[in-house]
């Protein structure tokens, strides 16, 4: 049983191997490396709107910093959320216009005692005791709560009382122990140690919310209510009924590429009269027939996969040539013959096709590192990349056959291309289709090659659904995505059992996503640290 304020686990013993986690025999918990993270712009972004309730001001910060990384599809890597110079210039600039943008009113929308404080070194205590502690997500030190106090002293003296206010905002919203999520390891701390009550309300918060811990989960740490897998389980299912859960939908935009929009444009020659804001209709079908599945139906991932039904407003429904929606009202639209699941809808299939085509090759690779967690090496650097004339009257795959008749290529495009080909029946906008941009018939059969349980021919994107979703490569790949983003890194041997743990939840609940959720954070990983004596 998980006990953080007991007795300590008994140290590692070695590393289990790699391979199946499922053959595993997982004794004393063995947690991979945790590395003290930054928040990424996601989480800011939310902690800033749910400190000050402000989503505009909050996206507004957010959206002037410089790009967070990119590491597995993800932008919350341990390892790569650094604070070079410009960020931390930004961050200083964003934390001075939040605070005079939050001061700028009625003072007691902050505090009650500022509206009209008898006496103002009483207010700015009780401000610093309850904003700073939020900010920090754990109480404070004296000491923190002296320089705090003396560092107001000191600007409401050479200003007034609302610059002191000020100094106080700004100050934290520049504190290393707000912009990063530290855990401390103590000299007297074995090789592995339980999760403290106040960083493990942190875990739960920040991967469950996106955000600082609410009071409950902070008064459950302060009463060692978070001493068991129970207590656990018990907060992050009451955390999952709140609308701030919704924030999850974050992981499938990234998983999807969903957040690759930016760069999203279309040949007008080619593809004319599309909505203008395709992109963001593309990502508001997606997180809604998400949410619909996981927050308010079956939960199961192979639903996610293999649904025959999307969700759209009046646009996007015609530009599908779909019929049902006559208003901007999201609803539930039966898909026709030809595409199902979430893999099918516009935005995860076409993120990276081309201006003036789809992409055979990019598909057939998103699939292989999505859904398969396959790596494809990148081309070698002496690949004859002149293949010759080429006969532009061919399809796309059929000018890939002959792409792949070079050895150099043919190792790494036979298992892109006879998989990529299969969703040419989606064109570069997300629109059914029999003929490609030139008018050639395309064909939608292809192989699935390279798997360990759903390799043979397809008819179809259909049949391939259908396949992957019954794939236990697929569900351990999706588990192993989700172990990634709440990790922020790359999988280990030492995580084995970790995720043979929330694979086994995950598997046993019919592969439910909100299972799996829970089997993550209730699993060692999650739960117990190694030190930086071990790391």
């Amino acid at each position: 049983m998980f006990q953080p304020t007991g007795e300590d686990p008994a140290p590692p013993g070695p590393p289990p191997t790699a391979g199946d986690f499922e053959a595993l025999e997982c004794e004393a918990p063995t947690p991979g490396i945790a590395p003290m993270r930054r928040l990424s712009h996601v989480e800011y972004r939310y902690v800033i709107e749910d400190l000050f309730g402000d989503p505009t001001l909050a996206a507004s910060a957010a959206a002037n910093l410089v790009a967070d990384p990119i590491s597995l599809g993800f932008s919350n890597s341990a390892t790569l959320l650094d604070v070079k110079p410009v960020l931390a210039q930004q961050y200083m600039e964003a934390a001075e216009t939040i605070a005079e943008t939050v001061t700028a009113s009625d003072l007691s929308n902050l505090i009650p005692c500022a509206a009209a404080p008898t006496d103002e070194e009483a207010c700015a205590t009780s401000f610093i005791r309850s904003f700073v502690t939020r900010a920090y997500r754990r109480p404070l030190e004296q000491t923190e709560v002296d320089a705090y106090l003396s560092g107001f002293r000191t600007l409401r003296d050479a200003y007034d009382f609302k610059t002191g206010l000020q100094w106080i905002i700004s100050t934290a919203l520049q504190a290393p122990q707000f912009l990063y999520r530290p855990e401390i390891d103590q000299p007297s701390d074995p090789a592995v140690r339980a999760v403290r009550p106040y960083e493990l309300a942190s875990r739960l918060s920040f991967f469950l919310w996106h955000s600082l811990p609410d009071e409950a989960l902070l008064t459950a740490a302060a009463e060692n209510r978070l001493n068991t897998r129970e207590d656990v389980e018990r907060e992050a299912k009451r955390m999952l009924t709140d609308p701030r859960a919704q924030r999850l939908l974050n992981f499938f935009d990234e998983w999807l590429d969903l957040d690759k929009f930016g760069s999203y444009t279309r040949d007008p020659e080619i593809y004319a009269s599309i909505p203008e804001d395709l992109p963001a209709l593309f990502r508001q079908e997606t997180d809604t027939f998400v949410k619909s599945v996981v927050f308010d139906g079956d939960g199961r991932l192979e639903t996610l996969l293999t649904a025959d039904y999307t969700y759209a407003n009046d646009r996007l429904a015609a530009h599908y040539g779909l019929s049902g929606a006559t208003s901007n009202e999201w609803i539930k639209i039966a898909l026709p013959p030809g595409r199902r699941g979430l893999w099918m809808q516009g935005g995860p299939l076409t993120a990276h096709d081309k201006a003036t085509r789809t992409s055979i090759v990019k598909r057939g690779l998103r699939l292989r590192t999505a859904l398969l967690c396959q790596n494809i090496p990148a081309p070698p650097n002496n690949v004859n990349l002149n293949l010759g004339p080429v006969d532009q009257t061919a399809t796309q795959s059929e000018r890939l056959a002959q792409h792949r008749t070079n050895p150099s290529c043919a190792g790494c495009h036979s298992l892109l291309d006879p998989v990529g080909q299969i969703f040419e029946n989606v064109d570069a906008v997300g629109r059914l289709r029999t003929e490609d941009e030139a008018g050639h018939l395309l064909s939608f059969a292809g192989e699935l090659t390279g798997t360990t349980d759903a390799n043979g021919p397809v008819s179809g994107p259909e049949e391939l659904m259908l396949k992957l979703a019954q794939s236990d490569q697929v569900h351990k790949c999706f588990a192993t995505q989700m172990f990634r983003y709440v990790a922020g890194r790359e999988e280990t041997p030492v995580d084995g059992c970790s995720r043979k743990q929330a694979f086994e939840r995950f598997k046993g609940a019919g592969f439910d996503v909100r299972e799996l959720v829970l089997g993550v954070v209730t699993s060692d990983d999650f739960l117990f640290r190694a030190t930086e004596a071990a790391q």
